[in-house]
């Protein structure tokens, strides 16, 4: 765990020296996967650009519903996107994020014990960034793969954790 906080570190630290622009920010999503409730996903985000690349570290928050409210899940996403500028203001995206989820159980399945994973995810989508002088309006729209673990429980195997986000942002340039 150390060794991966170590080289996200150094990834940042090394990208913000060669980069041609930086800017941070919050971000708000819509987020519905299949099987759980829509829920808004607040996070913060760092994006570095280089030319038509650009890459974003972003942390959020998460809380879903599944069966009614008898599973909840708590999740912390850490994504790492990269960007490929299409026309000036449309871009491609795909990248991998890293799940940090807390399980809880209720009702029906109130004897189980609560869970925590870590597990790895992967999104891709497409999005626009529309500059406003030393302020960026960002808006995408991504389809992330993620399977929320629920070993304690065998008929939920089937739930769908996978989910489509569509996330609106104000960054502010560094430089």
């Amino acid at each position: 765990m150390k060794k991966l906080y170590s080289v996200i570190i150094l990834i940042i630290i090394a990208g913000t020296i060669n980069a041609q622009s930086i800017a941070i920010g919050a971000q708000g999503a819509y987020v519905k996967s299949q099987d759980a409730d829509a829920v808004i996903m607040p996070s913060a985000a760092i994006r570095l650009g280089f030319g038509g690349l650009k890459v974003e570290g972003s942390i959020g928050y998460k809380a879903d519903k599944y069966m009614d409210g008898a599973i909840k899940t708590t999740t912390y996403p850490i994504m790492f996107t990269g960007f490929l500028g299409l026309l000036p203001f449309i871009h491609l995206e795909a990248g991998i994020g890293w799940y940090n989820t807390k399980v809880e159980y209720s009702g029906s399945y109130n004897g189980f014990a609560s869970e925590t994973y870590s597990d790895i995810g992967y999104h891709a989508g497409a999005g626009a960034e529309i500059p406003l002088g030393s302020v960026i309006l960002t808006g995408d729209i991504r389809y992330v793969i993620e399977k929320t673990k629920l070993a304690n429980v065998k008929n939920t195997s089937e739930l769908k954790s996978d989910f489509y986000m569509i996330v609106v942002g104000l960054m502010f340039k560094l430089y």
